[in-house]
């Protein structure tokens, strides 16, 4: 068992050096993988959208669909990545956190990284699945299909994952703090809550928007199965964050003193698991089928 000089327990063992830097290794790999991947898919598509006519200046605009439509299309997609990359990055740093607590289970400084990161880099993974699911119902015409506003739908997911990212910033970093642990664990807590939540309503309308968008698309015959792929990439990534916010949430309500964090298993089995496992399912789906070519496929179907 390790504390602080406060009386406050870090860990209720000593954190495995070769399981860290396993999974160190592994996010670095995957991370860079799909990085590569992204940026080669986004290079592709944007030469194939510079030769479409539809991107001209001098195009009319029938209504305010159209124009949000377009703008869409001009607006770099691969932005929308950077806080995936910005997550899967926490991810690492996170467990590199964790080795060097394997060496020194006292020293506060690398388990206070270890423990923020590692609790608020899924909300920056959460923030890409949601830019990237309503440019999806942009580009096939679906926007109907959400339970919300289609105007703010993507607006709507994000400031709520937003909001869930600060609560488990602020209460990772108050966790350290003499007298204050019971205060950040309520924090961190509560963001995960709102993250489970948001999440469960995302999944909603990603099963609405999957049951409908037959009926729905307009060129649904024409286009290709590529965005059941990147769909697909987006419903199972939700699943897997989602599981991985409730196992938290039973482990702060348990509490420092709880079985979960007692047992360090449960960090791999149900964190870093199922956060490699979203990056590993977006490297994947990616080679079936990418967000930029169902963006470049629906424009030419569109015209």
């Amino acid at each position: 068992m390790s504390t602080t000089d406060s009386g406050f327990v870090l860990y209720h063992y000593t954190p495995s050096k070769a399981a860290v830097i396993v999974f160190v290794v592994l996010f670095i790999i995957m991370t860079v993988i799909f990085a590569v991947q992204t940026l080669y898919a986004a290079r592709k598509s944007s030469k194939a959208l510079k030769n479409n006519p539809f991107e001209s200046s001098d195009d009319k605009v029938d209504s305010l669909e159209d124009a949000e439509y377009k703008q869409l299309k001009i607006t770099p997609t691969v932005f929308a990545f950077i806080p995936f990359f910005t997550g899967c990055i926490m991810e690492a740093v996170g467990y590199i956190g964790r080795a060097l607590s394997s060496s020194n289970p006292e020293r506060t400084t690398p388990y206070i990284i270890q423990s923020v990161l590692l609790l608020v880099a899924p909300a920056l993974i959460a923030a890409t699945i949601y830019m990237i699911f309503g440019r999806l119902l942009h580009v096939m015409r679906c926007q109907s299909l959400i339970l919300i506003s289609a105007r703010f739908g993507t607006t709507f997911f994000v400031v709520g994952d937003v909001f869930s990212f600060f609560l488990q910033a602020a209460g990772g970093g108050l966790m350290s703090k003499a007298g204050s642990t019971k205060t950040g664990s309520g924090l961190i807590t509560a963001g995960l809550f709102v993250q489970v939540i948001f999440f469960g309503f995302f999944i909603i309308n990603e099963i609405r928007f999957t049951v409908n968008v037959k009926r729905r698309c307009l060129f649904y015959e024409d286009i290709s199965r590529k965005w059941i792929f990147v769909n697909a990439t987006l419903l199972l990534s939700s699943m897997l964050i989602l599981l991985r916010s409730i196992v938290r949430i039973v482990e702060f309500i348990q509490g420092f003193n709880g079985y979960i964090i007692s047992h360090e298993y449960f960090i791999y089995v149900f964190d870093a698991v199922p956060m490699l496992l979203v990056i590993i399912a977006f490297s994947v789906g990616s080679f079936f089928g990418n967000v930029f070519d169902v963006i470049k496929e629906c424009q030419t179907l569109s015209n």
